[in-house]
């Protein structure tokens, strides 16, 4: 009887640890290119994907306007609510890469309270490099969104740009 009481603890121990090991939240991290990686806890990992969407039915993310200040780059950007619901708030982050290859910053941008059909304008300023010095603008991620149904309690990772296209753009050099 000892020993099935002793077998029976160490099983529901067992199960226990392994219930606990896949209830951990993978990690999410940045490459020094840019890139965004999921680090599992099995001690693997993955590139996050993500697809563009149709930009008739996403929030789309355009660069209206760059102003080239030989030290600093001021980049306009506007976000157009195409989604059928209203977008309480969305913070896409870039990688601003400079001529060398180096990741220069990573700043975020944010909008909130746009309802659908209508669009939001904010800038981005970057400070003590000029517009020529940046190879790229690439958006890591744009996490800490609320819209929908997503929110801060239930988003899964990619879950928020898997909603965002976005536009290719004449002025600068931006990409996923």
């Amino acid at each position: 009887m000892k020993q099935i009481s002793l077998i029976t603890l160490i099983l529901l121990l067992s199960f226990g640890g392994l219930v606990q090991a896949e209830s951990e939240a993978d990690i999410k991290a940045v490459t020094e290119d840019g890139k965004q990686v999921s680090l599992k806890s099995d001690h693997t990992w993955s590139y996050v994907e993500f697809v563009e969407g149709d930009p008739a039915k996403s929030a789309v993310l355009t660069v209206t306007r760059v102003w080239d200040m030989q030290e600093a780059c001021k980049v306009q950007f506007r976000l157009q609510n195409n989604l059928g619901y209203k977008i309480h708030s969305l913070v896409p982050r870039f990688a601003i890469v400079n001529q060398e290859g180096v990741v220069y910053d990573t700043p975020s941008i944010s909008f909130v309270s746009i309802m659908p059909t209508k669009r939001e304008y904010t800038h981005l300023l970057v400070s003590g490099l000029g517009c020529q010095a940046i190879s790229h603008f690439k958006l890591i991620d744009a996490s800490r969104c609320r819209m929908g149904d997503i929110d801060i309690w239930n988003e899964q990772p990619g879950q928020c740009s898997s909603h965002l296209y976005l536009e290719p753009s004449q002025q600068i050099n931006i990409s996923r």
